[in-house]
């Protein structure tokens, strides 16, 4: 089986490019009788040529975002025109459904216009949290059959053997690239208006240097701003010296989130908003997840459960049944059914 995958990026020197992608290549071209088709390049478009060398199956990743992309008008048209014509040569077509909708607000008409041809023209949905099965019958109920929930899939990255306990010395951990959806000038304005007791760390890169400065002018006790990315060998320590990986996301648009699926592949224990895989994986016995509606929950959560420890061997025996070898096996059974 061939297959292209949308967007296959080329890394750009001095970014950190979003890992999905390149877990999902690196484990499709790893079963066998599967090939990635589309190499890599700068450009999302340019990514998919030349057309001699796309897959029998092409997998559309955030493609109701390519509106946002530079040039995003002529994109989305190119985009638009491009999905046509795969119909028109009997391409399957599975578009992954990763939120709501784009969390940038802008050109709406261009992203329902996207958004209604891959939920309209696919042969197969994919979403990471079953809110997104709910979304398709509510908005597309002529395209529920074909709308299926797999985990997001996730890497087992605990220690053998666990490392001794340490006293907490923050209460939330809020990582992660910086952007205006993850609620986090939101957070700051509630501790601001409400002051907590809580200690937070706040550390992640933010390229946008409007919003870094609007969370520059808070100075707020316990609370502690780190503007840079956080490589996985220092998030490890800062989770075990953390009570919980919060994450303050937007309701509104998110559906899952690979923030949420590190921190478990660390053995994070989470609180994050009532919407999505949050919302599943509060009711995942195995896991220590918590969901709140509103920032003024954030202590009922702390003082009921900041005690509770979380269970290893169960984490490990979740991260290996969802990781990426099990996530490709499934999504290809699905493809061939």
């Amino acid at each position: 089986m061939r297959i292209t995958v949308f967007p296959h990026l080329t890394p750009l020197p001095g970014t950190r490019p979003n890992p999905y992608i390149h877990d999902l290549v690196q484990a499709l071209s790893a079963l066998p009788d599967v090939e990635v088709a589309n190499p890599p390049h700068a450009n999302p478009l340019l990514s998919l040529l030349p057309l001699r060398r796309q897959g029998d199956v092409v997998i559309l990743n955030w493609f109701e975002s390519i509106p946002d992309f530079r040039h995003g008008r002529l994109q989305a048209l190119i985009a638009a025109g491009w999905f046509l014509l795969l119909k028109a040569r009997g391409k399957k077509i599975v578009w992954m459904l990763h939120n709501k909708h784009p969390h940038d607000g802008k050109r709406q008409l261009l992203k329902r216009m996207l958004t209604s041809l891959a939920a309209h023209g696919s042969d197969l949905i994919v979403t990471h949290a079953t809110e997104g099965l709910s979304l398709i019958r509510s908005r597309f109920p002529g395209e529920a059959d074909k709308a299926h929930f797999l985990h997001h899939p996730t890497k087992d990255r605990l220690e053998t053997p666990l490392p001794a306990p340490v006293t907490p010395q923050w209460d939330f951990l809020v990582w992660g690239h910086i952007t205006a959806y993850k609620g986090i000038l939101e957070l700051l304005q509630f501790l601001s208006a409400h002051p907590q007791p809580w200690r937070v760390c706040i550390v992640g890169a933010c390229s946008s240097p409007g919003l870094r400065k609007q969370l520059e002018s808070f100075t707020i006790p316990n609370v502690e701003c780190e503007f840079r990315a956080l490589p996985f060998d220092e998030l490890r320590e800062y989770i075990r010296r953390t009570r919980f990986v919060l994450i303050p996301y937007h309701a509104a648009s998110v559906l899952s989130s690979g923030i949420l699926m590190d921190s478990l592949s660390f053995g994070a224990r989470i609180v994050g908003p009532d919407t999505g895989s949050f919302r599943d994986y509060a009711c995942e016995p195995r896991l220590k997840v918590y969901t709140f509606h509103g920032f003024d929950e954030l202590n009922r959560i702390l003082y009921a459960h900041a005690d509770e420890a979380a269970d290893p061997s169960a984490y490990r025996d979740f991260l290996t049944e969802n990781d990426w070898p099990h996530y490709v096996r499934r999504l290809i059974a699905l493809i061939n059914r």
